[in-house]
């Protein structure tokens, strides 16, 4: 659950105390931090109601007071630090952690001409990386007759199909995580078309060529998009040769980017249920409204738009400013007995008293209040322009989960579950339910210590009314021991999955 603290206890002991050298430590400045942790997270972890439910399995109180006790029995810091990284792991939230303080902070993009002279170089030289992850997390190969239709670690996908010893052939396709950077081969058949030209000519004489920031966003979308285009060829080709059972392999999947909902939505028959997106109401939200509606006030009032456009960026406008002034200028609700009681988890509790608004977005992005769209916008969720109805898996639909699947990989088999899109076969998965939605993130940072904590700010709500970061149940469930032979397992997965005569 945590990441590397690489700055090192020893260096905030140095620093802050003297302890070392024989003074007498004292447990004041990290019980002090405690209580700004706990004070932080009823501000701003959205998940903070989910997880003081009698409905989570997390025993905020009891964690609490086991932290609080290890501090006050501590006599050095690394002891006390132990005990708040104890508080945060139990949480079991895999987007709250310990931030890693010396590791560099991400950089934009640069504006900068560099030149490429080939895809494969411009792809390589911006973060397009192939890895090791077109394998299936279980040897499917060995489940039946095995014939591979596509799968390289630049492909970023493998897509093959098994024909069982009882006769149906079932695709199993493999999605090792939801990170763009790993979709090597469509990057590069995609630089082409977003790359900004350094000279003239044509042909050849295309090149070089240079990407500047905004490319580099264009990239990202072309690149999935394109990807999925391909894997839309790959499953035709399945189709073809008898499959009419689709297997989606998640398993060992960390997660990664909101694609996640496109591939889903790509992959069903039906359009997908639009699940309930909800953000922290603090700063960031109300920058991010305020970015939104200068956009459209600029639109309402730009005499190039024909009057119908105009009209409708007024409407939009007026609609989010409201929004702007009720999400972000409510009372914040007292949730300090978080950490001494467990209460029933309640939906509309959660809207007043979670500290956190729900987006007035749909799924494909566009503006929605008062139970109608009221003008485009830029997508919250699905953020490409994906030809969905073309794209569909006619046959059936199922997606392997392990207790490894994480983050974008649930959310990707919780959006078939919920629309009963898909059959989920598996073990119950992680549990660390939405992350970020693209704010520009701000650490909790404890003033003592200095320990920065990453808090996620975003949360999902499933059809049922509870929160992703449970995680997804299986419909069929299929535990494996550690001791079974991968291949038997993998065997009864797709024994699991085969359409039933």
């Amino acid at each position: 659950m945590l990441a590397p603290v690489c700055f090192s206890v020893a260096k905030a002991a140095s620093d802050q105390g003297e302890e070392t050298n024989g003074a007498e430590w004292s447990d004041s400045r990290w019980l002090d931090d405690l209580a700004t942790l706990k004070a932080e997270l009823e501000a701003s972890y959205p998940n903070l109601l989910w997880k003081a439910s009698h409905e989570s399995d997390v025993d905020l109180p009891a964690l609490a007071s086991a932290a609080e006790s290890a501090i006050r029995r501590a006599t050095t810091d690394e002891e006390a630090f132990e005990a708040i990284a104890a508080l945060i792991d139990g949480i079991g939230d895999g987007h709250l952690y310990v931030a890693d303080v010396e590791r560099s902070a991400d950089q934009p993009p640069s504006e900068a001409r560099e030149l490429f002279h080939d895809a494969a170089s411009a792809c390589a030289s911006i973060g397009y990386i192939d890895f090791d992850g077109d394998a299936y997390s279980l040897p499917f190969e060995a489940a039946g007759s095995f014939e591979l239709i596509r799968g390289t670690p630049a492909s970023g996908f493998r897509t093959g199909i098994v024909t069982t010893a009882s006769g149906p052939k079932i695709a199993v396709l493999r999605v090792a995580s939801f990170l763009s950077v790993n979709l090597v081969e469509a990057c590069e058949a995609s630089f082409m078309k977003v790359s900004v030209q350094a000279g003239r000519g044509g042909g050849r004489a295309d090149w070089p060529r240079w990407c500047s920031a905004n490319c580099l966003t264009r990239l990202r979308d072309e690149t999935i998009a394109r990807s999925i285009a391909f894997l839309r060829r790959d499953l035709e080709v399945a189709w073809h040769r008898g499959a009419r059972m689709l297997l989606v392999d998640l398993g060992q999947n960390p997660g990664g980017e909101g694609w996640a909902w496109d591939l889903a939505q790509s992959l069903a028959r039906t359009p997908l249920d639009a699940p309930v997106l909800g953000v922290v109401a603090d700063g960031r939200l109300d920058r991010y409204l305020s970015i939104e509606t200068d956009e459209l006030h600029e639109t309402a009032h730009d005499a190039r738009n024909d009057l119908a456009t105009r009209e409708a960026a007024l409407a939009a406008h007026d609609a989010l400013l409201q929004f702007r002034v009720d999400a972000t200028s409510s009372e914040p609700c007292d949730l300090s007995w978080a950490w001494t009681e467990k209460r029933a988890w309640s939906v509309d509790a959660f809207w007043q008293c979670g500290r956190v608004a729900r987006l007035p977005f749909d799924a494909s992005g566009e503006l929605l209040l008062d139970g109608r769209v009221i003008a485009p916008g830029k997508g919250v969720l699905r953020r490409l322009e994906i030809a969905v109805d073309k794209i569909g898996w006619r046959g059936s639909l199922g997606v392997y989960v392990d207790r490894d699947s994480a983050s974008a990989a649930e959310l990707f088999a919780g959006y078939l579950q919920d629309s009963n899109a898909a059959v989920v076969i598996g073990e119950q998965t992680l549990g660390a339910g939405c992350g970020f939605i693209g704010y520009q993130r701000s650490n909790i940072v404890l003033p003592a210590s200095g320990l920065k904590v990453v808090v996620p700010d975003c949360v999902i709500l499933r059809k049922d009314g509870s929160n992703s970061a449970a995680g997804v149940r299986p419909d069929i469930s299929i535990d494996r021991s550690y001791a079974e032979n991968p291949a038997l397992f993998a065997a009864r997965v797709v024994k699991a999955a085969a359409p039933r005569r």
